[in-house]
């Protein structure tokens, strides 16, 4: 779905991005494990298409990003940001609506075809009974699933999504993961950026450690995600271990 070659990228002198590599396939969850200040926004912002000057190729379906359209670019690939706070109480169901633009306009009038698009993505992410409550009124964990199900009416076979439950209490952040993992599984590519180990063990088909703004590993979670790896990323000492068939990561604090 994605290939990544190479990516240098700098903000003036300063190097953020560091010959980046990597690629997600259709029904993959990809994990982009990292402390702060890594690069990882800035990794999506170039797939996004909001920073080109960067070095190397990025490769969406089979095309340079650099040279897709942007309204083309928005109908192969959604993005999820960490909470979205709008100004105005829209509905859940016209935040899900929106997503719909990308293959209107932003000033066509969505039709029948659109509303229907909606639906079907509030659905799919169980959300459909909270339609018309304002946004501004349900849980974050529920927030972060209507901005899911936004990206889905998008028809982008790609998400993108930086740090979805890094403002999530422990059930709701849970429940977001578990509806994007079953994303996944339905064929869609997904690239997810998290501070926790355990999400990759618990979600993740492959990750990719960001250190330094290079890559630090890449691989299926297990096996990749190490102790030593750890360290290195977040300066803790741990322990991972397997319990009742299910890895984990046990910090020694």
């Amino acid at each position: 779905m994605i290939t990544v070659s190479n990516l240098t990228f700098s903000y003036g002198e300063q190097n953020v991005l560091e010959d980046v590599s990597f690629r997600a396939d259709a029904g993959e969850l990809l994990c982009v494990l990292g402390p702060n200040g890594v690069g990882k926004s800035t990794l999506f912002r170039c797939i996004l298409g909001l920073e080109s000057k960067y070095r190397g190729t990025i490769v969406c379906a089979g095309e340079d990003t650099r040279k897709i359209p942007a309204d083309k670019l928005a109908r192969m690939i959604a993005y999820v940001p960490q909470s979205h706070s709008p100004s105005f109480n829209y509905s859940v169901f016209d935040m899900v609506l929106m997503g719909t633009t990308a293959h209107v306009g932003g000033f066509a009038s969505p039709g029948k075809a659109q509303t229907e698009l909606a639906e079907k993505a509030l659905e799919t992410v169980g959300i459909a009974h909270l339609a018309y409550r304002g946004y501004q009124r349900i849980s974050g964990g529920e927030r972060q699933l209507t901005l899911v199900a936004r990206s889905l009416a998008q028809q982008a076979r790609l998400i993108i999504m930086d740090e979805p439950t890094a403002n999530l209490d422990y059930g709701n952040g849970l429940r977001v993961l578990k509806q994007v993992k079953d994303l996944a599984a339905s064929g869609l590519a997904v690239i997810q950026s998290t501070h926790n180990p355990d999400h990759a063990f618990l979600f993740a088909d492959r990750v990719l450690a960001l250190k330094d703004g290079a890559v630090a590993a890449e691989g299926k979670p297990v096996g990749t995600v190490t102790e030593e790896l750890i360290e290195s990323l977040y300066g803790i000492k741990s322990r991972v271990r397997e319990f009742d068939g299910q890895h984990r990561v046990y910090p020694l604090l």
